[in-house]
């Protein structure tokens, strides 16, 4: 091998100048990606919450000013009142009847036609603003729905399935002022025959109940989910947290919602499941550092061993996973023993197939644990409606996918950041007490009915839970209504909006079928209703 002649003193130190030069320049001149990256997305969320200078954004924008609820005085009094159906004046093309057994007063009013709007209208004297309940009596000749309206509004749609007698359907906690009252049936899909209606006052509004749970269901829930927890404790039915869904990381919502209102939601909602789980993690985590919103995860959970949600898409058998099994014994199972033991025949393959898929997700919730970031984690959503897998099998195997779930999450893997949500829809399908911290339920309404407070499903959810939680509207396709949400009693802890078309236009501007620029404005800025600022002010 020829030698290389020897550098001699001086032409080394040129060398050595040269490279620091060199090295210098790169280190200064070239991007490094990870470092790049954070500053633009810190710079983002900057500019999101108005805190970076902008000069496009008015000075009203960025201090919008603050929506006084405009509440009526309530005055409780006794009163109840039967209005029998063929008192009134006829419907044209409807006729007194006496077919049909079970009618009260000399008859009924028959074959009221479909699909009209206000088909009877009764008109009431109202003697206090207050709240009241109605009752409806009717038969239909085959199963429909139908809708109630008052003074011109749609308060709640129902049907009736049976054919042969009359049903006495009630809507409680109708806000109703004083004066005369214009309550009317919209026919939906068949005609109907009407008995009566009856009002009566509604006291059970006014009364206060704050009995729910102090502390979070896991024991060892992290200090940061606890303190979480008690802020919702500490507004529950008093003020509400605004939450809305994004439909990737890219956070087009959170920036339609600020265009509109000068406002970001408190609760930024995501999805697992449905892409990139781990930028979904990353942009949740992100949200956390730079603005310190909470953050809340639902899991689009595909059937195992196929790419959909729904039942009649996948063949999965949930009811074998258990079958004369110990849930707590198989949730802690390591995945090299339930492999052997899936082997030998001990434990089914849907079992294994359940576990592997929870500990999947446990890795991509993980860096959400390790940073002690709480998180509102709704899994195995509307279960009582059967059109999803895990609650297609009943509410036995429901009950125990829920358990294994959990014990999995909490005793196996420690994720201790979690506070659970329950979105079962049913009281057939509730879990025990100890595996969840809050009660939610889904609400979408056609575009042209009044949201109001859904007081109904407030007290219906309040009932199966024995008032022990709080209570959540997980999902909505619009705004609860502020002040009906007030009068009614029912102030759910948070709302969380779906995303789309239930607030924006593909082309990304603000869609108003649902509610107007207007309701979303005086929401974001009401003193009823904490906001992302209101939020990170008030949790100390």
């Amino acid at each position: 091998m020829r030698k290389l002649p020897h550098l001699n003193g001086a032409f080394r130190y040129v060398l050595l100048i040269v490279c620091v030069c060199v090295v210098s320049v790169v280190f200064l001149f070239l991007p490094f990606p990870s470092k790049q990256n954070s500053k633009q997305k810190y710079s983002y969320y900057q500019h999101l919450s108005g805190s970076a200078s902008d000069s496009s954004l008015a000075a009203d924008e960025l201090n919008p000013d603050q929506y006084q609820l405009n509440l009526p005085e309530v005055n409780q009094y006794h009163f109840r009142r039967k209005i029998e159906a063929e008192a009134l004046k006829l419907p044209q093309n409807t006729a007194i009847l006496r077919k049909r057994s079970g009618y009260s007063g000399k008859g009924y009013v028959g074959k009221l036609p479909a699909a009209t709007e206000a088909a009877m209208t009764f008109t009431v004297p109202v003697p206090q603003t207050q709240h009241y309940r109605i009752t409806v009596c009717a038969a239909a000749p085959e199963t429909g729905s139908h809708a109630l309206r008052v003074n011109d509004e749609v308060v709640s749609q129902f049907t009736i399935d049976d054919t042969s007698h009359f049903t006495k359907i009630t809507f409680y906690g109708i806000f109703i002022e004083k004066g005369k009252a214009s309550i009317a049936i919209d026919t939906i899909d068949t005609k109907l025959d009407v008995d009566y209606i009856e009002i009566e006052d509604d006291a059970s509004v006014y009364q206060a109940d704050s009995s729910v749970r102090q502390s979070l269901c896991n024991p060892d829930a992290s200090e940061e989910a606890q303190r979480l927890y008690s802020f919702l404790v500490r507004n529950w039915e008093q003020k509400t947290l605004t939450g809305q869904y994004v439909s990737d990381e890219n956070d087009r919502e959170m920036q339609l919602i600020f265009q509109q209102t000068g406002q970001l939601p408190a609760i930024r909602f995501g999805m697992l499941g449905m892409g990139n789980d781990r930028a979904a993690v990353d942009s949740a985590i992100d949200w956390s550092v730079y603005m310190h919103g909470i953050v809340g995860f639902m899991w689009h959970w595909n059937a195992p061993g196929s790419d959909s949600v729904y039942a009649e898409d996948a063949d999965f058998d949930l009811d074998a996973a258990f079958r004369h099994k110990d849930v707590r014994k198989l949730a802690s199972l390591t995945a090299e023993e339930a492999s052997i033991a899936a082997e030998k025949g001990t434990v089914s393959p849907e079992l294994q197939m359940l576990l592997t898929d929870i500990d999947a997700m446990a890795d991509m919730l993980r860096p959400l644990q390790n940073m002690d970031i709480p998180v509102l984690w709704r899994p195995l959503h509307e279960a009582g409606g059967g059109w999803y897998w895990w609650g297609a099998d009943g509410f036995m195997a429901y009950q125990h996918l829920w358990e294994l779930l959990y014990n999995r999450l909490t005793e196996y893997h420690h994720l201790d950041n979690l506070i659970w949500l329950w979105n079962g829809q049913s009281a057939a399908y509730l879990v025990p007490e100890n595996t969840y911290d809050i009660a939610t339920v889904d609400i979408y309404l056609q575009p042209q009915m009044q949201y109001g407070s859904r007081y109904e499903q407030f007290l219906s959810l309040k009932k199966i839970t024995g008032s022990r939680k709080l209570l959540a509207l997980s999902e909505c396709s619009a705004l609860p209504d502020l002040e009906m949400m007030q009068l009614d009693h029912a102030v759910w802890s948070f709302f969380g909006l779906w995303y789309g078309e239930y607030l924006m236009n593909p082309d990304g501007s603000f869609r108003d079928v649902y509610y107007s620029s207007n309701d979303l404005y005086n929401l974001y800025n009401s003193e009823q209703a904490l906001t992302l600022n209101d939020f990170r002010a008030l949790y100390q």
